[in-house]
């Protein structure tokens, strides 16, 4: 794996560009031997692309890709190759309940989409 690639990936969310972080996270994905990690990066790519949905207004396709996403992440220890992913679940899964329970006619408020968020070098963990 490429640490640029991925930290591509993760400006790309970030900046959501959905479309190319997903993208970029499956070169990525395609390239993993290693099970757990190839797991990992695929629950991201679920919750890429669960945004992608979201921000066009798919709704079904947002939760599917969501839900996912949750299952695939959800037993992973809370940081995980230096991705604070007990953090980025929780936010999922706030937007998760957010696309169920609002009203197909609504107006949708995308303010504060999750981020992808590192641990930095001088953090305690």
């Amino acid at each position: 794996m490429s640490i640029d690639r991925f930290l591509k990936g993760v400006q790309e969310f970030n900046s959501e560009l959905f479309f190319e972080c997903h993208d970029t996270l499956e070169e990525i994905w395609n390239e993993e031997r290693n099970p757990e990690i190839k797991k990992f990066y695929h629950g991201l790519i679920h919750i890429a692309v669960g945004f992608y949905h979201l921000t066009n207004l798919n709704f079904r396709g947002a939760t599917s890709q969501l839900k996912k996403a949750i299952a695939k992440l959800n037993d992973y220890p809370e940081i995980y190759m230096n991705v604070k992913l007990s953090e980025l679940l929780s936010e999922v899964k706030l937007w998760l309940e957010k696309i169920e329970n609002t009203p197909p006619n609504e107006n949708f408020n995308f303010e504060n989409l999750p981020k992808i968020k590192l641990v930095d070098k001088n953090e305690n963990r």
